[in-house]
């Protein structure tokens, strides 16, 4: 047995050799010196921001922001570097980096895709411009020939926040002809009316992208087009004789079938509104056979036939992220117009189980406890963006019909009180002309259109909304 033994041991011995050589092998390779960057970041940067404070002057500040407050990501696997919460509007591009790395040398360049631009050698105490297209490249080389490209973003706010931001949309549009528009949306779509001297036109555009013209087609000519309103996803007007008409995408009509109507003012997903000899009335959409119903007014004021002009109403319909749906009706009580200091709100609030038709409209009364109400204003123009409302118009004046464009007031509590400051300001082809006529609605990215009208020859269409930060990663 101890013979067997004695000549066994050696060939064990043998294999043992082998396999602890493998090992060893295999332990070289998994600790060899590699390259990476494993953190990064940046000085205190100098922050330059001009603000309006009215139309015509602006002023510019310089501040220090200090970026401890934003951390860097360090992207292993797609080797990128950035910010992932962008910095302050106006934050330089240019900068001291502290990076810490595993290499022999670190070098960086101006992103580029080919070999032209040299590498420079990276020092702690270079500030190093960071460009917004493309950033920095950085090349960690390892002591064994490897080598790693890292790009550097540099995010920055493009907007101020809470300040809000116009663009004009008159691009592919020829309107030195119209008399008078009409603006509505319906889905992912705004829609553009315009009254020429041979009938209504139609326009559409999806994310603010180009017009498209379009044909109407159904409506009769009395059709009221200029009081055309919508739900969203659905578009409802009426004609002379008081029959109601719909469309889904603003170019065909069919008849509803709903009759007796003057004036429709409102539309809720469930119910029609119009005004009628002096109170307000509403219809169920869905229900066969369904028949005009009174609404429901709060003893202040004991009706609206005070209404001076039924085509100074604004009537908007929303659903609030507490599941609540509301009615806001805004318009003006009293004659003449250049009396009225405050302009008239009602609003009817419901749950998505409750009875709308039984609700009643309760009247937002200026008074000292509402102080900060909207001005009364001729044209009015009322929209919800987001979470806020918006209004805005020119300032009524004793001496003339038609007032300067000059007024934006925001709402975050559903038209209960009003707001403006010096970074709320009305587009500059509107702002200070005098404003013969608009029309606006509101598109589901939250811009705020508007169609006017100004110095009596000039036609705008422009759009624009509370600046959004979001993120970009």
């Amino acid at each position: 047995m101890f013979r067997y033994l004695n000549i066994l041991f050696p060939v064990f011995l043998a294999a043992a050799t082998v396999l602890c050589t493998g090992c060893n092998t295999a332990t070289e390779e998994d600790t060899q010196d590699y390259c990476y960057i494993n953190g990064l970041t940046i000085g205190s940067l100098r922050r330059t921001v001009t603000k309006r404070i009215d139309h015509e002057t602006t002023i510019t500040t310089t501040s220090i922001v200090y970026t401890t407050g934003w951390p860097f990501t360090v992207d292993q696997i797609k080797n990128e570097i950035y910010n992932r919460d962008p910095l302050p509007t106006g934050c330089s591009r240019r900068t001291l980096l502290d990076i810490s790395y595993k290499g022999k040398s670190l070098l960086y360049r101006p992103h580029s895709t080919g070999s032209a631009i040299s590498w420079i050698a990276y020092n702690s105490s270079d500030s190093i411009d960071i460009p917004e297209d493309g950033g920095v490249d950085f090349l960690v080389n390892g002591a064994d020939g490897s080598m790693r490209v890292y790009n550097l973003q540099l995010n920055i706010h493009d907007q101020e926040p809470d300040d809000w931001s116009w663009e004009n949309m008159n691009e592919g549009l020829n309107m030195s002809d119209w008399t008078e528009a009409r603006m509505a949306s319906v889905g992912e779509y705004v829609l553009l009316y315009g009254k020429t001297p041979t009938g209504w036109k139609l326009w559409r555009s999806a994310d603010g992208g180009a017009w498209e013209s379009l044909v109407i087609s159904g409506l009769p000519p009395t059709a009221a087009v200029a009081s055309i309103i919508s739900d969203d996803e659905r578009l409802y007007t009426n004609d002379a004789d008081g029959n109601v008409w719909q469309s889904e995408d603003g170019a065909a009509w069919t008849e509803q079938g709903i009759v007796g109507v003057k004036r429709l003012v409102g539309v809720s997903d469930k119910r029609l509104y119009y005004i009628h000899d002096g109170g307000l009335r509403s219809i169920a959409l869905e229900e066969e056979e369904a028949e005009w119903e009174d609404e429901v007014l709060d003893a202040t004021p004991a009706s609206m036939s005070s209404f001076n002009d039924i085509d100074s109403v604004r009537c908007l319909f929303y659903e609030t992220s507490n599941y609540l749906k509301r009615i806001l009706m805004v318009g003006s009580l009293k004659a003449p117009a250049e009396e009225d200091i405050t302009a008239p709100e009602w609003c009817k609030m419901w749950s998505a189980a409750a009875d709308e038709a039984r609700r009643e409209w309760n009247y937002y009364a200026p008074s000292w406890v509402n102080k900060y109400g909207l001005p009364a204003m001729k044209p009015l123009g009322v929209q919800r963006s987001g979470n806020l409302l918006v209004a805005f118009g020119g300032e009524r004046t004793q001496t003339s019909a038609i007032a300067p464009f000059n007024l934006l007031y925001i709402s975050e509590d559903n038209g209960l009180t009003w707001r403006t400051d010096g970074l709320f300001y009305l587009p500059d082809e509107l702002w200070g002309k005098n404003c013969n006529w608009l029309s606006s609605t509101s598109d589901a990215d939250d811009y705020v259109w508007i169609v006017a009208r100004v110095n009596d020859t000039e036609t705008y269409v422009v759009r624009g909304r509370e600046n959004d930060l979001g993120f970009e990663y």
